[in-house]
């Protein structure tokens, strides 16, 4: 090496040292929450050496403390593209998509970053969280326990297990264990875990009391304030703000969480009989909810028209299977329907008999078939599934049968039937008689206004049911549900009992004999008195099931009348 040669190598070796002390003067203006400095010094490191992995990793995570979401995603791809085997970055940016709601997305990150590294603890905590979210018990608690093996002692580990543990049929274990920690740490996110456990295995006091200890740690959680309000738990005068002085101030750094302050406003307006404003803001509400989501309403249209093309009397040629009903001792009940149609109810009397163990919203179906998704799903997607499954022989059919019952069979306590109340499975019941032919079907329906304002009105966890935020393609779901449930009486006929909520509701006794008689299942009058069932209940309804039958939800959409005229121009009854 020249004289010439050894002040460039000197240069450049000193240029590294003071980017490499830049570096870690911003990362710890970051971790101060000094934003802006951080923010400037991570981009002069980078305008000198855009391949620095690091500056790009750390500036995407700014961005996404700052919830500047889409900035995060450019870095952390950016760094991604530099070194795609470090798993820092993929966990980093499946973090971006989980507090999105984007699911799928985020697992596919966080799958990738443990990939990567099976002991890179921050991805297996991850993993934990985004199972649960997604209901995959199994997945969540073999992602809880690497993580506790780890690092036995951890707090997020210890916290996560005890999650994996609610959702695995094991909820008082995990109510002790997250009381437990507790005695540690107390953050808002382990006073909201309480109080949804508590609320699951029905102790409504207990959990209002864990919502209320959770929200004072965070007066700014205003998804939380939606379902204080809405519950009656607590009163926005004690607010140490002014709702319609927050929300007219314009300071939201999502649409998300403008759109739940506006979801704020409409209770709170409901409230005082004040139904027209109330109408404004929950439009309003909606309408920034759907803005952030873009639901493609045409994507369901293509997936049933397909569904009704390709599968009906002959295609299906549905018939008892003995090889897969020789290995049955479960008997399947499947309770499908628009979601709040009834579902829960239905589910919640039958779990009341004593041969019935209640399953819940199981997506086992999908699991079992292997499909990722039923909502929103591109037409090349539709076509790759419909194409696999009309490949199916009979062979197939009975290993995806008795898949389902096999994971079944480990939720279940040794009952003989088994509930599951997934309400889009309305979109497979011929699949669903053709896996398990013994099965029973199910299918609750409402009033089509009463069951569309009833979508309108709440909102749904993880970008779930993103069609019923817009009148017009809520509208368009319903009337593709009737027409699709239409198609499966012609091709299953009594398979399928057709149970109207308002029915129910006015000759309770009848109903529900005919309900018994069509699972098979002898009368006992505990199904009367469902309300006083303790069982685990993950839905919307959870507290509604708790009381007696009533008809305080009937009609109430026509107080709003002049807010949903296109909801009702666009429903075909």
């Amino acid at each position: 090496m020249n004289r010439k040669e050894r002040r460039k190598n000197k240069k450049l070796v000193s240029q590294n040292i003071n980017d490499d002390q830049e570096l870690l003067t911003s990362i710890q203006l970051h971790t101060q929450k000094q934003y802006d400095k951080a923010e400037e010094i991570y981009l002069r490191v980078i305008s000198k050496d855009p391949k620095n992995y690091q500056a790009l990793r750390h500036l995407g995570i700014l961005y996404h403390d700052k919830k500047q979401y889409d900035q995060a995603i450019s870095y952390l791809d950016k760094a991604i593209l530099i070194n795609s085997l470090l798993p820092d970055a993929h966990n980093n940016l499946g973090l971006v998509y989980f507090v999105n709601d984007k699911l799928e997305l985020a697992k596919k990150s966080f799958e990738q970053s443990f990939l990567l590294n099976n002991s890179y603890l921050p991805a297996v905590n991850n993993l934990t969280r985004v199972y649960f979210s997604m209901g995959d018990s199994e997945k969540c608690m073999q992602s809880a326990i690497k993580a506790t093996e780890l690092k036995p002692g951890d707090y997020i580990s210890d916290l996560n297990f005890a999650l994996a543990l609610s959702i695995n049929g094991r909820i008082t274990e995990g109510i002790k264990k997250l009381e437990e920690l507790k005695k540690l740490n107390k953050t808002d996110d382990l006073f909201n875990q309480l109080a949804l456990m508590y609320e699951v295995s029905g102790d409504i006091e207990k959990s209002n009391k864990y919502l209320m200890e959770s929200f004072k740690l965070n007066q700014n959680n205003y998804a939380m304030l939606v379902k204080l309000m809405d519950t009656n738990v607590f009163d926005e005068k004690k607010l140490n703000y002014k709702l319609e002085e927050r929300y007219s101030e314009n300071k939201f750094i999502t649409l998300i969480e403008k759109s739940n302050l506006a979801r704020c406003l409409y209770i709170s307006n409901y409230k005082k009989n004040n139904f027209k404003l109330a109408g404004e803001y929950l439009i309003k509400s909606n309408e920034l909810r759907d803005e952030y989501l873009q639901y493609n309403i045409d994507n369901d249209e293509y997936l049933v028209n397909k569904l009704i093309s390709c599968f009906n009397k002959e295609t299906l040629n549905i018939s008892s299977n003995s090889k897969l009903e020789s290995s049955i001792n479960i008997n399947p009940i499947f309770i499908v329907g628009m979601p709040r149609s009834g579902t829960t109810l239905a589910e919640q009397i039958l779990a009341s008999h004593s041969e019935v163990h209640g399953g819940g919203e199981l997506d086992y179906v999908r699991n079992s078939l292997e499909i990722q998704g039923l909502f929103d799903i591109s037409p090349a997607t539709t076509d790759k599934i419909i194409s696999e499954i009309n490949n199916y022989k009979d062979k197939d059919w009975i290993e995806v049968g008795l898949k389902y019952l096999d994971r079944v069979g480990k939720i279940n306590n040794e009952k003989k039937y088994v509930t599951d109340k997934m309400p889009h499975n309305f979109m497979m019941c011929g699949i669903i008689q053709k896996m398990l032919p013994h099965a029973k079907i199910i299918y609750c329906y409402r009033d089509s206004m009463d069951n569309c304002f009833s979508l309108y009105r709440n909102t749904f966890a993880k970008s779930g049911h993103g069609y019923s935020y817009d009148q017009k393609k809520l509208a368009q779901h319903y009337n593709l549900h009737t027409r699709l449930m239409n198609h499966w009486k012609d091709t299953l006929g009594d398979k399928i009992l057709y149970l109207k909520n308002e029915d129910l509701i006015d000759n309770q006794k009848d109903i529900t004999s005919k309900l018994l008689d069509h699972c098979n299942l002898k009368w006992e009058d505990s199904c009367l008195e469902f309300y006083k069932t303790s069982r685990d209940v993950r839905t919307i309804s959870l507290r509604q099931v708790r009381n007696p039958l009533n008809k305080n939800s009937l009609g109430v959409w026509k107080n709003y009348s002049n807010s949903l005229l296109e909801l009702k121009e666009n429903l075909k009854n």
